[in-house]
């Protein structure tokens, strides 16, 4: 019987380690290509690591070239700020789904939901002439009040799982010592779901960093666009320069994976944990 569960396990680890091999192969092919002088013609067959002399011009001339640095400031600063703004308006609209009674609470909170459902380009319209009519096409604040009211369907129903899962006895001891709704929701709610938060957090500055929909739509001065647009600048009419579009790649990917690395453990898989045990 161990021997059956031992040789399962390892055929089990076989193909997970094949299938570990598969996704990470044209990541580091794409690394190691960042390293080569690549113009016009990809090497017929793929590299996976870099081989010597490493050819760092390539990071050099990305970054100075096509306002790329111009651009990684305006992608963070927008990542950044929209992701405040979602977290914010989330954590707000769930605390009021989870702790308020009004009439209709559950029949707005689903029509809420079923936003969710509505392709964006079937609301590209109607954005476009609202934000135009506000005067914000262009503008980096319509970008971020486009984000803040359409992005949060999600996270406040996720929110409100973790906020109700929180024992109510909880605020009531904290109202009898007088503290307000927003010191309850400041020093109560958020620090028990702070790990949802987090990871909530992480996947929607993912979601901005790499968003390009929304930038080619409702920015048009080149010098606010964002790094997803400059990605595009190295494909040429008729050829395209591999080693600086793949060292711009890099150069994009790699915020998004050291976040995730520094946060996976400490609270992605702690929230998704303490949420099943909650639930």
């Amino acid at each position: 019987m161990k021997r059956k569960k031992t040789a399962a396990q390892v055929a089990l680890h076989a193909v997970l380690i094949f299938l570990a091999v598969v996704c990470l192969t044209p990541f580091l092919s794409m690394i190691s290509s960042s390293f080569m002088d690549i113009r016009g013609v990809l090497p017929d067959i793929p590299v996976i690591l870099p081989q010597p002399p490493l050819y760092t011009e390539n990071y050099m001339e990305v970054w100075t070239r096509n306002n790329f640095s111009r651009y990684f400031v305006n992608t963070a600063f927008l990542s950044v700020s929209g992701m405040i703004i979602n977290v914010v308006v989330s954590i707000t609209m769930a605390y009021s789904f989870s702790r308020f009674k009004f009439p209709g609470r559950e029949v707005i909170f689903n029509i809420f939901l079923l936003t969710m459902m509505i392709p964006t380009q079937l609301a590209l319209i109607s954005q476009y002439t609202v934000l135009n009519s506000l005067h914000m096409i262009d503008n980096y604040g319509g970008v971020l009040l486009l984000w803040g009211g359409t992005c949060v369907a999600g996270n406040t129903f996720f929110y409100r799982g973790f906020f109700e899962s929180v024992p109510k006895e909880l605020e009531e001891s904290m109202f009898l010592d007088g503290a307000s709704r927003l010191g309850v929701l400041l020093h109560c709610i958020i620090p028990l779901t702070k790990p949802a938060i987090a990871t909530s957090a992480i996947f929607a500055f993912n979601g901005y960093w790499g968003n390009l929909f929304d930038i080619l739509t409702f920015i048009k001065t080149e010098e606010k666009r964002t790094l997803s647009v400059a990605l595009q600048l190295f494909r040429g009419q008729h050829t395209t320069e591999y080693g600086l579009m793949f060292a711009a790649s890099v150069i994009v990917i790699v915020p998004v994976i050291v976040i995730f690395i520094i946060f996976q453990k400490q609270f992605m898989q702690q929230g998704l944990v303490e949420g099943a045990v909650k639930g």
